[in-house]
Formats: C-alpha cells, structure tokens, sequence
C-alpha cells in the first residue's frame, strides 16, 4: 500500500473487535464480528488487518489502550482505504473522525516515544 500519512506511523499491536460499522450518514448499519489487528498509530489514524471486507467509508467505534498506564482513547474511525493482502486478510488504512486535543495530545507524546500524564 503507498504511504499516505503524514504524520510518523508508531509500530504496535493491539487486537481489537469491529461489530457494528455505520455510514457516515448512519442510515444503517452493518453488523460484524471480525477481530482487527492493529498494526500502526498515528495522531491521525491506525493502520489495521481484518479477515471481513468492510466498506472503505464506513465508521466503526475503537477502544484503544496504547499503555496499562494510559486512559483507553474511545473514538470514531473512518476507513479511508483497503487492500486484499495474503493469507485471505485486508489491510485498511483509516482515520479518527474527531479526536479531543487532549487525546491527540496524549497520542503524539506516545509517537515521540513520552508517556502522557493525562
């Protein structure tokens, strides 16, 4: 996939759960049950495989806990892009539809490699 973030992609593994995607427009919804595994963090975005095929678009909710010490980060993602990869799984490219500045905050401690106190 072409690099498309500006900002520096954090290497991480985080395991995650996608069960209900919605449009932008949320006049429906989509359920699934597919595990994600998160592969990059950016102040923007993550970067994540899942086996299911999901609508670029579409809007799931994430917990994210980057660190036992740091608070779970509760937002929207986006999908902005996929691709078919090996073994039967998508790599999807997505971004946080709105994010707190302290959240953000706290994210791009975590890229530069500080902890957050918040």
């Amino acid at each position: 996939m072409q690099e498309k973030r500006k900002e520096k992609r954090i290497p991480i593994d985080i395991k995650l759960s996608v069960s209900d995607l919605y449009p932008e427009d949320v006049t429906g919804m989509i359920e699934v049950s597919s595990p994600i595994e998160v592969t990059d963090i950016s102040p923007k975005g993550i970067g994540f495989l899942c086996d299911a095929v999901l609508p670029v678009g579409f809007i799931f909710i994430a917990n994210i806990e980057l660190d036992k010490a740091l608070p779970q980060i509760i937002t929207d993602v986006r999908i902005i892009r996929s691709q078919a990869v090996e073994n039967g799984l998508y790599r999807y490219g997505s971004e946080f539809v709105s994010i707190s500045p302290r959240v953000a905050k706290m994210l791009d401690d975590f890229e530069s490699g500080g902890k957050s106190s918040i």
